[in-house]
């Protein structure tokens, strides 16, 4: 095989734009083999390949390319700090700060990546004592954690001191350690005044022009300088801004949703959290294709208008047409979430997922009256179905919403199976609950499926493994459809059966129920591929009324 590095770099440009993990991996594997046997890689081309790893946080493949690359001393100082980077994403925070360490001595003359690389250490430390923390509050009072934090608070604090015109971003982070050590009580060896380093931030910021020509990074400082003031409203069009920048990608906003979560302690169901917290997550998803979990009771925010929030009028100034539908696509996708449960066996284990529809919308005899839908692989009242595949039967299954706000933490019987197709049909079971389900927010059905062009995208709502609620949307492409299935990529793991299967402006399009290594093409196109498969929901309406279902 000829080695041709730049071929490499587009092809895996191509494939993380498109959320291919397997290729991505592949990819680097390839170009880890040609390092290994001595193919040389020029430092631009590998400083291009790591940033392009960076920008969806592939951190795994990263580390392997970089370490490869140390490892045959084809490395500069920039593909040294990736490394660590990479090394820190993967929390492997020992070897990290040993490698910023002696980073931090080679580039004493080199004043730019000195600050890089003490930065990245500062970020290192902070996320041992976070962690650390976050995992049990009573590890605040241990001397390691306390050290770690101290020592993130230092190295922050020493870039900024250098260069204070120049080294905000540096400067915000030790104002966000020094909040975080006076609320778990730990006392730094340094003092800070958090509000008047705040204001000098903004300052320093106001003189660098106006917001529209600040980089990206000033732009979320500004947004925690703001946060750090009281100013919840100012953080918001900080933020604003700040995620409509062509350079902001999943890196920088995971690194950001990191930074308010996990430092600044804001959470989603409470102000201020829950005006900052859903503009991010909402870009997020889209530009990462990741997965987030929902715990109980994460639905989305009901944004009352008060002084503390952006008008709308504000928020279309600031946002434009794309950021306010993106929000309001986040928070449609929350809604949605509302309506899917857990199929618990009778131990209270997860044993599936299934999902609340109106009647009238599968049959008009059902009227306006709410159903649950799973796979009759998960519930059945067929023997034969429940001897082949392990299925519950309908008085063994227990259904609970973690995510409603009307049915939440509420447990459910199945009162009558209404229909049900057997799973090489139709693998579909459709449930009356009792008590009866309160009424729900109804949401569109599919007419028609999207072009399978290798664009288009589902999005899986349920409970892998039987935890808690996910949104399923990494490598999430719409690969094929016949008028009986659809086939996608998407991370689902048992437990996942029977969730919902949305479109990209979230309508209904299918009842997940499948998916292997080795899923065979449809259409009559040879071969296999992997894939997950679902049952499009307009075939189970045509059934339904087949079957002359009145209930």
């Amino acid at each position: 095989m000829s080695w041709d590095p730049d071929s490499l770099l587009a092809d895996l440009k191509t494939a993380v734009e498109r959320f291919n993990e397997d290729k991505v991996s592949r990819l680097c594997g390839e170009l880890v083999a040609g390092i290994e046997r001595g193919e040389s890689l020029a430092p631009g081309v590998a400083r291009q390949v790591l940033s392009t790893l960076r920008k969806k946080a592939h951190f795994a493949p990263m580390e392997r390319l970089a370490e490869a690359l140390r490892f045959t001393g084809q490395d500069d100082t920039q593909i040294r700090r990736q490394y660590a980077q990479a090394l820190i994403d993967e929390h492997k925070f020992p070897a990290a700060v040993y490698v910023l360490e002696s980073l931090i001595a080679r580039t004493a003359n080199d004043p730019e990546e000195h600050a890089e690389a003490r930065g990245l250490l500062g970020r290192a430390y902070k996320q041992l004592y976070v962690n650390a923390v976050n995992a049990d509050r009573a590890a605040a009072g241990l001397f390691i954690a306390r050290r770690h934090l101290r020592l993130a608070v230092e190295s922050y604090l020493g870039v900024y001191r250098s260069d204070e015109n120049r080294f905000l971003w540096h400067g915000i982070n030790a104002v966000a350690l020094a909040q975080r050590a006076a609320r778990d009580g730990v006392e730094l060896t340094v003092a800070i005044d958090a509000a008047a380093l705040s204001r000098a931030i903004l300052a320093g910021l106001a003189g660098r022009g106006a917001r529209e020509t600040l980089p990206a990074w000033d732009l979320a400082t500004g947004a925690e300088a703001s946060l750090a003031l009281g100013d919840s409203n100012e953080a918001l069009l900080w933020l604003a801004q700040y995620i409509q920048r062509k350079d902001v990608d999943a890196f920088e906003l995971a690194s950001t949703m990191r930074q308010l979560t996990e430092v600044w302690g804001l959470e989603i169901g409470t102000m201020p959290g829950a005006l900052l917290l859903p503009l991010l997550q909402s870009q997020l998803l889209q530009r990462k294709g990741g997965r987030i979990a929902l715990g109980a009771g994460e639905v989305a925010p009901t944004l009352h208008r008060t002084e503390e929030h952006a008008s709308d009028a504000q928020m279309e100034k600031v946002l434009g047409k794309e950021g306010v539908v993106t929000l309001l696509w986040y928070k449609m996708g929350l809604d949605r979430a509302q309506v899917v449960a857990k199929v618990l066996n009778p131990v209270g284990d997860g044993f599936g997922t299934g999902f609340l529809i109106r009647g009238g919308d599968l049959v008009p005899a059902l009227g306006d009256e709410v159903f649950f839908l799973t796979n009759a692989h998960v519930v059945s009242s067929d023997p034969d179905v429940r001897a082949t595949y392990g299925s519950l039967d309908p008085d063994e299954a227990t259904v609970l919403f973690e995510n409603s706000e009307t049915a939440g933490n509420q447990h459910f019987r199945v009162k009558k199976l209404l229909w049900t197709s057997p799973p090489e049909v139709l693998d579909a079971s459709l449930l009356r609950l009792d008590p009866p389900v309160p009424s729900l927010q109804t949401y569109p059905l599919a007419k028609n499926l999207p072009l399978a062009d290798g664009v288009q995208k589902v999005y899986v709502i349920g409970h892998p493994g039987g935890r808690s609620l996910s949104i399923s949307l990494n490598d999430n492409l719409l690969l094929d459809w016949d008028d009986r299935l659809v086939h996608y990529r998407a991370p689902t793991e048992g437990g996942s059966s029977g969730s919902p299967v949305f479109n990209q402006s979230w309508q209904l399009i299918g009842l997940h129920h499948a998916g292997g290594m080795s899923m065979p093409r449809l259409n009559g196109k040879e071969g296999t591929y992997p894939a997950n498969e679902g049952i499009w929901i307009q075939r189970l309406i045509k059934a339904l009324g087949e079957d002359g279902v009145t209930g």
